[in-house]
């Protein structure tokens, strides 16, 4: 169902809205907050205000999508909640698996829900050129396109790993003229110092490093965050919204909502709007699932550290596995981050949303029974949830008990069919 839906015209501000303090950023080397002079060369002004909890983002739960991003969010929005008839009889489960269909965004992600408005917040600012980093490559198109749309030009630094075994993404970029740099590239000092290592297969956090190094070069360019920002998350609730009006015209509530964590914004944004219900007594069941590869909500620790490798960002409160840590070469290329967004770290840390890992082996099966069963290929990224559903499914048949399972299907795998490849041996 869709048709029936508004597309939100509002965000949900959950940082303002939970019952306890929300940690403030740092500065990178000094020990104090962030303050929006330290970083006004880096973000657009508005994303700025957004991280730091200024004017009504600190205090209103409700923040106004800016008329220009709602007109293009009505051209994709609002996406369907389907039910999957098909997983359930396959699993033979009393669970009812409701899918929210962000993989059929332009792009094919739940990307370009925050692409476009920091794009226009660029846009706003006079910047020419916005720069980001890119895993799997789900961002980097979302943000071409965005910046396409504003007539901002891209400058990507996508991971080595998938630069190499997803080109079609970046064909894609390019295809909207943006630049797509395979990272550690030899274009930034960062980059350079890992180019002794031929296997180095690059991580978010190299090129994050190597994005803002390039920022500093002009001063028209600014950087653009998929998911380790709060405005991410903010922009992201847009799904958690749809999901709650779609559910509510079915008269369901859900008891279990699941969704992949990378940096974990597509996740926090679909069940922000949820999290107050839990907070007033309900009975959700909140399951944010990562690669047992990369457990950072599972294995980290909970401290401040920098979103980057070299320290260049503010030191935010989250799970971490170190900004030194560079990951295991999986081919969920948008999981492969060593931390997780603060709000999303903040939940799990009170005790509100709670983690599960799976090794990859176990996740990629779930990819070909989601598209025999439902006739829909997963990202390898939103292939941890699926998983997670289903194990929840057929915990529900152990049980006997017939439960509302709702999942974020993030992205879509037909542009990670190489991935597939090389697991299976096709």
């Amino acid at each position: 169902m869709s048709g029936e839906t508004h597309v939100p015209s509002q965000w949900y501000n959950l940082a303002a809205d939970v019952p306890y303090d929300f940690p403030k950023p740092l500065h990178p080397t000094l020990d104090r907050f962030v303050e929006i002079s330290d970083f006004d060369w880096l973000y657009p002004t508005e994303c700025l205000k957004i991280e730091l909890g200024e004017g009504d983002y600190g205090t209103s739960p409700w923040i106004d999508v800016p008329d220009r991003v709602l007109e293009e969010y009505r051209k994709y929005r609002p996406t369907p909640l389907f039910r999957a008839h098909g997983l359930e009889k396959y699993l033979d489960t009393p669970a009812e698996i409701y899918i929210k269909r962000e993989d059929l965004n332009p792009g094919g992600s739940h990307k370009l829900n925050t692409a476009l408005p920091q794009a226009y917040y660029g846009f706003k600012d006079d910047c020419t050129t916005l720069v980001t980093d890119t895993g799997a490559g789900q961002w980097g198109s979302a943000l071409s396109m965005a910046c396409d749309v504003f007539g901002l030009k891209t400058v990507v630094f996508m991971i080595r790993k998938s630069y190499q075994e997803k080109p079609y993404r970046r064909y894609l970029m390019r295809l909207l003229d943006a630049e797509v740099i395979s990272s550690p590239s030899d274009r930034t000092e960062t980059g350079r110092s890992f180019l002794h290592d031929p296997d180095n297969t690059g991580s978010l956090g190299i090129g994050m490093s190597e994005a803002i190094e390039l920022v500093k070069t002009s001063e028209s360019h600014r950087l653009a965050l998929g998911c380790m920002s709060y405005y991410a998350v903010l922009h992201q609730t847009v799904i958690g919204l749809e999901t709650k009006e779609q559910l509510e015209a079915l008269d369901r509530a859900p008891d279990t909502m699941i969704g992949c964590v990378g940096g974990g914004s597509n996740f926090t944004g679909f069940i922000g709007p949820f999290v107050r219900d839990k907070l007033d007594g309900k009975p959700i069941d909140f399951i944010a699932v990562e690669p047992e590869a990369i457990p950072c909500l599972t294995a980290g620790t909970y401290r401040y550290d920098w979103a980057d490798y070299t320290g260049l960002t503010p030191r935010v409160k989250m799970y971490t596995l170190g900004n030194k840590f560079v990951p295991p070469a999986i081919h969920s290329g948008g999981l492969r981050y060593h931390g997780k967004t603060p709000l999303l770290s903040s939940l799990v840390h009170h005790g509100v949303v709670r983690a599960a890992s799976y090794p990859q082996e176990e996740i990629f099966k779930a990819g070909p029974l989601f598209l025999k069963t439902e006739r829909i290929l997963p990202a390898p990224e939103s292939s941890h949830a699926i998983f997670a559903a289903i194990q929840e499914a057929k915990t529900a048949k152990e049980e006997g008990r017939k439960k509302v399972i709702v999942v974020c299907l993030s992205g879509h795998g037909y542009l990670d069919l190489q991935g597939y490849a090389s697991v299976f041996g096709l």
